[in-house]
């Protein structure tokens, strides 16, 4: 057990249906966790943009290669490919952003391509299969918006890209509230994301509560934290990917 946990106390921000297993992991060391969840999922359900899901889905037996972004994509996604095609087609080629995205994918029978631990869009790019993608029909699994760097690349390289968007990434109504009458002094923050993050930064300038700027902000990559560093936060803390192990790595490194 990392000693530097012991007693400490950890604000976490991860989407409510994602925080359990991560903050009975910060108990389990010895620490006084508190969640306020910072970001939600909502699976897109109605209008045009359903209607865009089906129409990839019902195709993806013409997809090349299937990226998915997030375990949030691979939950969704993979679930709309079940309901479709029972048995996947043989053709597409499978790659996950992270190692938990990856172990999400594998999870569900899905072998995919992964660059070590620390795997991230940039990584993905400098896979040597995806360097010669000249006419090769690209989908990638993701929430609505987001960095367009991965299907920038691949149409620059004469790929044809899509985006299956299958959720929503947006702030909890209650969010703003809960940190506004959050009076305890944390010694680290943990967020799992870019978004998270963003959201954070808007709720504590809403909540006047300034001096979490100043609280050690453990990130799940080096983007994360040079934008935690534009945001304000002085002392933010990288781990090398987002999953728990490396996370909790990084958060008892912040602490020692």
């Amino acid at each position: 057990m990392p000693e530097s946990l012991r007693g400490k106390r950890i604000l976490t921000t991860r989407p409510a249906h994602q925080s359990g297993n991560w903050c009975a992991l910060l108990r389990a060391e010895g620490a006084q966790v508190d969640n306020i969840p910072m970001l939600a999922i909502e699976p897109i359900e109605t209008g045009e943009a359903l209607q865009a899901i089906k129409n990839h889905i019902l195709d993806f037996d013409q997809i090349d290669e299937a990226i998915f972004v997030s375990q949030n994509a691979v939950h969704h996604g993979v679930d709309w490919l079940e309901d479709y095609w029972p048995q996947l087609p043989q053709g597409p080629r499978y790659y996950a952003i992270g190692a938990t995205t990856a172990k999400a994918l594998r999870a569900r029978g899905i072998p995919c391509e992964q660059v070590g631990s620390q795997m991230n869009s940039e990584d993905l790019l400098m896979l040597p299969s995806l360097q010669q993608v000249h006419g090769r029909r690209i989908l990638i699994f993701r929430g609505s918006g987001g960095r367009t760097l991965i299907g920038d690349t691949l149409n620059s390289r004469g790929a044809a890209v899509d985006y299956c968007e299958l959720y929503r990434r947006t702030l909890p109504s209650e969010a703003p509230g809960q940190l506004k009458e959050y009076t305890a002094t944390p010694d680290a923050i943990t967020v799992h994301s870019g978004e998270t993050l963003i959201n954070l930064s808007s709720c504590i300038e809403q909540s006047a509560h300034m001096r979490l700027r100043h609280t050690a902000i453990i990130c799940p990559s080096k983007r994360v934290a040079k934008q935690a560093l534009e945001l304000g936060f002085t002392r933010p803390q990288t781990a090398s990917n987002a999953s728990d192990e490396a996370m909790l790595e990084a958060l008892d490194k912040a602490l020692r």
